[in-house]
């Protein structure tokens, strides 16, 4: 089974190479950018980064503060639009970010990216987490810079759910294969998206295009058996939720959508001359219905009349 790749670096002794040595390994974790270590004689420092292609978790603490700052000529020099959503779990995180400021305490979390300019600080006896997530599973979900640097509060509800599934991978990181983790972050994307809208619909203004997606996809797929709800969300990159509530908006629901393909199709079969010699049953099979009963059921109730009326029509 494929691994993690776990790093652990650590800082006790406060010289200079080693202060030196832990900017440069803070950066690797991340992508290029000035960091400074502020009273340097007393600091501390132990990071932790387990990682997939896809997917990275780094976890943190720090005796005293330290300042992170990536500038427009880094992101024009090595850009990374990957997103990151930072939690802080003990003592404050302060996040300038795309003319915004948000002052993190233990408890809360912000979702921003590596591609806008930004100022990051950490205060005395500091912890936290910073989950990488691919640009493209966030702005499948919320829009392309939709709901940054937005202030979360994971003490309760779901939020609190997120933090105890971060602090999960930290914990698990030794025994999830590369597989587990991908699964598990790609899972806690959907989460933190959801907690970021704050509600069960995606932006009004990407609404009706996420929905016409969904259409596509089941028109595509109808006659897979296994097309269902969670399939479409894990294909489209959002909760089953979130489809059943946009859809429920849009009048209809995945199921009906996706008998309604089904049954499109097998009426097109059943009115095509070569296809005589199928019997009732394959043609229900070839359309994805799980048996002739189930078909013949749905298609009276859709058109009034059975397949085989159909057909001899």
């Amino acid at each position: 089974m494929d691994a993690i790749s776990v790093d652990t670096t650590s800082v006790d002794r406060p010289r200079a190479d080693q202060l030196e040595y832990w900017c440069e390994r803070i950066s690797s974790f991340h992508c290029t950018a000035n960091s400074r270590v502020l009273r340097p004689d007393d600091f501390q420092g132990r990071a932790t980064c387990q990682r997939t292609r896809s997917y990275q978790l780094v976890t943190w603490g720090v005796s005293t503060p330290q300042w992170v700052q990536r500038t427009k000529r880094h992101i024009h020099t090595v850009p990374d639009e990957r997103y990151r959503f930072v939690v802080t779990t003990r003592g404050t995180l302060a996040l300038r970010h795309a003319d915004n400021q948000r002052m993190l305490t233990a408890g809360t979390g912000a979702l921003f990216t590596m591609n806008t300019p930004f100022d990051l600080g950490v205060g005395s006896r500091h912890k936290g987490m910073i989950l990488t997530m691919p640009r493209r599973e966030i702005d499948q979900r919320l829009g392309r810079g939709a709901l940054l640097n937005t202030e979360m509060d994971l003490t309760r509800g779901l939020g609190r759910l997120i933090h105890t599934s971060l602090v999960t991978l930290k914990t698990e990181r030794h025994t999830l294969t590369a597989t587990q983790f991908d699964r598990a972050s790609q899972h806690l994307t959907d989460l933190v998206c959801l907690l970021a809208l704050g509600d069960t619909q995606p932006p009004t203004s990407h609404a009706r295009e996420i929905e016409l997606q969904i259409r596509q996809h089941i028109r595509g797929n109808a006659r897979d058996p296994r097309l269902n709800t969670e399939s479409i969300a894990q294909a489209l990159g959002w909760s089953q939720r979130q489809i059943q509530t946009l859809l429920r908006q849009a009048g209809t629901t995945p199921s009906e959508l996706i008998r309604q393909e089904r049954l499109h199709y097998a009426q097109q079969q059943l009115e095509n001359p070569t296809n005589v010699h199928k019997t009732i049953t394959q043609i229900a099979y070839e359309s994805g219905f799980n048996s002739a009963h189930t078909f013949t059921k749905a298609f009276r109730q859709h058109f009034g009349h059975t397949p085989k009326d159909h057909r001899d029509h």
